[in-house]
């Protein structure tokens, strides 16, 4: 019998070892932020399928849907890369608290303005502006906090990817719920309880502790262009970084406006109403949150690279399907597809780009560049597509942006070999891997 018991413990031992936990998720400080803020996300993601479903129902436009959308993102294009120079001056802390702050009162506003009756498109613009002007200052520095909460740089992968998850999980929740909140109640609903979601991340973000930085060159010493100028060139000639963000660029552009396109998809292809919405957009984040699970579990923090590679390839064959499909549950599957090769392409551009930034002095500011890829191109595939889907048709323009995503994977894949020998150096320099050769 010893010998027996004996070998079920090993046997226990050896399964409880191979069950991989991320070293980030024993913190506290970590799981106090990231929770926080997936429920704000939670939140946002209700508002912002609750506006689109509300100008579509209002206005009967694809084009105004992508106006909509324009004018609540492009003052991330115009602002979003010189907040990167302030987060590399200012208090992180009170940057996130005064977000959070006004976030509340706009959607308190949408709120009172939906219930009396007095909601128009035009406030819905008016508003949107400010929300963008919100989150170009509220994204890159919810970014630029996660590495300041571990001690450990080997752990920075591992905050990122919970934080990635946790955001993933909140938005496979948000649209099941907002879909059924919308058909019920009405978008005054998914409003309040945004105006309510960043309460959590309040109280969050007053008990964190943030990890101080020590700056060998201070950026408040120099000019304030100068700074915005170095981000930019380091960006630029650091060629891991350029690569990645040009295909971010192409993902956010044609890949990331469908979003906005899936309230007429649904009308007009699939003759279907805001609960449909709901299930397609709960379809896409489940998608989501399987890539969050996966790279938060996975054991290498190696690789990425040709992770991104592969999703961006799925994303785009993924899209061009779900243009050319008619039926319900087949767009259920590949929308979900699209969301988690969607999710694993921009997540772990994310992740790869704060695990090899290791000037502490341009992080603020190679942040916000990556954030103005998201809020400063978003915006303008919003407008496109919405007018392309006025003109084409909404199936057609879902594929003419599959078939652009496909052609930027296939140009990022020919610049795999010159990135790997870069980022190998990079991982043996911090303790990642011992050998160049392993990418």
């Amino acid at each position: 019998m010893q010998p027996s018991h004996k070998k079920s413990s090993e046997a226990s031992n050896r399964l409880f070892t191979s069950l991989h936990i991320p070293p980030a998720l024993k913190s506290p400080n970590v799981c106090c932020f990231v929770i926080g803020e997936s429920v704000s996300f939670f939140g946002s993601w209700m508002t912002q399928i609750a506006l689109v479903w509300m100008v579509y129902q209002i206005t009967d436009s694809a084009m105004l849907v992508g106006v909509v959308g324009f004018t609540n993102q492009f003052m991330g294009l115009i602002i979003t890369p010189l907040v990167g120079v302030l987060l590399d001056r200012w208090n992180i802390r009170y940057i996130l608290l005064t977000t959070q702050l006004v976030s509340i009162l706009l959607s308190g506003t949408l709120t009172v303005l939906t219930i009396n009756g007095q909601i128009t498109v035009t406030w819905i613009i008016i508003i949107g502006i400010m929300q963008g002007t919100v989150k170009a200052f509220d994204l890159p520095a919810r970014l630029v906090s996660i590495p300041r909460l571990v001690e450990n740089k080997a752990d920075r992968y591992s905050a990122n990817a919970i934080h990635s998850f946790l955001i993933n999980t909140a938005k496979f929740v948000s649209p099941m719920i907002g879909g059924l909140l919308l058909a019920r109640f009405g978008a005054a609903s998914c409003f309040l309880v945004d105006s309510i979601s960043y309460v959590p991340f309040i109280s969050a973000i007053l008990t964190t502790e943030f990890k101080s930085i020590t700056n060998n060159t201070s950026p408040q010493k120099t000019n304030i262009w100068q700074n915005l100028k170095e981000g930019f060139v380091f960006s630029y000639n650091f060629i891991p970084i350029r690569y990645i963000l040009g295909l971010q660029i192409v993902i956010c552009f044609m890949v990331m406006t469908h979003v906005n396109l899936i309230p007429i998809f649904v009308k007009e292809v699939l003759n279907g109403n805001a609960e449909t919405m709901g299930l397609l957009m709960t379809a896409s984040a489940l998608g989501s949150i399987v890539a969050g699970l996966y790279l938060m579990l996975r054991k290498q923090v190696t690789g990425l690279v040709k992770l991104i590679a592969c999703s961006a390839t799925i994303v785009g064959l993924g899209l061009i399907l779900f243009s050319r499909s008619h039926n319900l549950e087949v767009c259920l599957v590949l929308i979900c597809i699209v969301g988690m090769s969607n999710t694993l392409t921009l997540a772990g551009i994310s992740n790869f780009i704060q695990l090899i930034l290791v000037d502490e002095n341009k992080r603020g500011r190679v942040t916000s560049i990556l954030t103005t890829g998201f809020l400063g191109i978003l915006p303008f595939g919003n407008l496109f597509f919405g007018g392309l889907a006025n003109q084409i048709g909404v199936n057609n323009a879902l594929l003419f942006g599959g078939i652009c995503c496909l052609i930027g994977a296939f140009a990022f894949i020919k610049k795999l070999p010159q990135m790997r020998n870069i980022v190998s150096s990079i991982y043996v320099e911090m303790g990642l891997i011992s050998q160049v050769n392993k990418n």
